[in-house]
């Protein structure tokens, strides 16, 4: 009888093992599956390695990769595959944001039930909200420099374009060269995962910081003489401007202004204030991770919390917060935020509705920075952008080591049927103006055309 009893049991805990070995199997099948069936060596779903299935499409249902009959394929055009490369991704799964490899589970159309089956062996589908036809106007206005540009929907997140550089053909992938500096970053979507020293586009920033802090800030007037003195170092100005107020501050981009404005407002709050502003942010676009910028709190009255309100010193910027940024000025301090995924396979419907954010900055002062933003575009920039409602700021960043200055632009189109924020960086490419401002007038003008 004992016997039977100790044989009774060890079959009871045999069947509670089994029992919670599945359970395990089964918590790991739905946590992981997707992982799982998206390792290269999974032969029903990719081919040498490549991905074999799967089609993605642009916000006009371009094909930017398709698989019809079993064959995959990229887009005919080459510019438009250098183009959204970094959106896309590289079939060996190189560029970790693209689609092709973030998405890689929704492309081979994997679920429970089926696995990895499609009943016409086609995987799934699907479509992003960027412009492939922009995105090369995008690409050949950087004329083969490297840099990002970013156009976003500041009234629905949609990002229209994410264009990163240098880039390659997928279909022929280059022998990348350790060290070579045709090559630096090839691989990486600047638009989404780099952050770079910002110039004088920070000063928008620090504007906005004040116009929150201090009922005077739109009023405020500091002097400017080209130098100012600061724990016995020198800031500096390219001009020597007298008393001057933001809004014509803004414009000339005076130095010596924004230096002072940082040293009032304190190395503690403008760093709170950045990271309200959701310039500091590690954003999540569709899962993806956004670089985070940085801002140190540097000590009170110190060069180093002088050069940061100018955007010098640690700052560093990520391209895509500091075009959601520029859409929250648009929107009365309201973000949108960003996205890139339209839909999921032909069942899902377009995604419609926006995701609304928490204001990061009070509708008076949004107001009151977007109409200086929009002022100074006639009267600084005369001429640039001819037939836009261009609200913006230019920038030139000192990146030392002997290197050219970034040239920047950002802002957003003050026009109710295009409400486009855009972040424009060209690497060393010398004036913001006259480069970077150049690719965005370019690129807005196809953005509403």
């Amino acid at each position: 009888m004992k016997k039977v009893k100790r044989r009774s049991f060890s079959i009871l805990l045999l069947v509670l093992l089994a029992m919670a070995c599945m359970v395990i199997f089964l918590f790991r099948l739905v946590a992981d599956g997707n992982a799982w069936v998206t390792f290269p060596s999974n032969q029903n779903v990719f081919s040498g390695g490549l991905l074999a299935m799967g089609s993605v499409y642009d916000r006009n249902d371009i094909p930017l990769a398709e698989t019809r009959d079993g064959v995959f394929r990229l887009n005919d055009n080459p510019e438009i595959r250098r183009a959204t490369l970094h959106v896309l991704g590289d079939r060996r799964g190189s560029i970790g944001t693209g689609a092709l490899t973030f998405y890689a589970d929704k492309l081979i159309g994997y679920n429970l039930v089926n696995g990895v089956y499609s009943f016409d062996g086609n995987g799934g589908s699907l479509t992003l909200t960027v412009d492939a036809e922009l995105s090369r106007v995008a690409y050949l206005a950087l004329a083969g420099r490297h840099g990002s540009v970013v156009v976003l929907n500041y009234e629905t997140g949609e990002i229209l374009t994410s264009v990163s550089a240098p880039t390659f053909d997928p279909l022929n992938p280059p022998d990348v060269i350790e060290g070579d500096p045709r090559f630096n970053g090839i691989f990486l979507n600047r638009g989404f995962s780099s952050a770079f020293v910002p110039g004088s586009i920070f000063k928008v920033a620090t504007a906005a910081a004040a116009l929150d802090t201090f009922a005077d800030a739109a009023t405020r007037q500091y002097v400017c003489q080209g130098v100012h003195m600061v724990d016995g170092s020198r800031v500096t100005c390219l001009g020597n401007h007298g008393s001057i107020s933001m809004e014509r501050a803004l414009g000339v981009s005076c130095n010596i202004y924004f230096a002072k404005l940082a040293l009032d407002l304190g190395g503690m709050p403008l760093a709170r204030y950045m990271e309200q502003f959701g310039l500091t942010t590690a954003h999540n676009v569709d899962g993806i991770r956004i670089a985070p910028g940085n801002f140190v709190a540097a000590e009170t009255n110190t060069p180093a919390l002088a050069w940061s309100g100018v955007g010098q010193s640690e700052n560093l910027t990520n391209p895509l917060s500091m075009a959601r940024f520029m859409g929250a000025v648009a929107n009365g301090g309201v973000p949108v935020e960003p996205r890139i995924l339209e839909s999921t396979g032909s069942l899902i419907p377009r995604r419609n509705e926006p995701v609304i954010g928490e204001p990061i900055m009070p509708a008076f002062a949004a107001n009151e920075l977007a109409m200086m933003l929009r002022s100074i575009v006639p009267v600084h920039y005369p001429g640039r952008f001819p037939g836009l409602s261009v609200a913006g700021k230019t920038g030139t960043a000192e990146v030392g080591q002997g290197l050219g200055t970034h040239a920047w632009f950002a802002g957003f189109l003050d026009d109710p049927n295009h409400p486009y924020a855009f972040v424009v960086l060209v690497e060393h490419g010398g004036g913001g103006l006259a480069v970077a401002g150049a690719v965005a007038n370019t690129v807005l003008q196809a953005a509403v055309g």
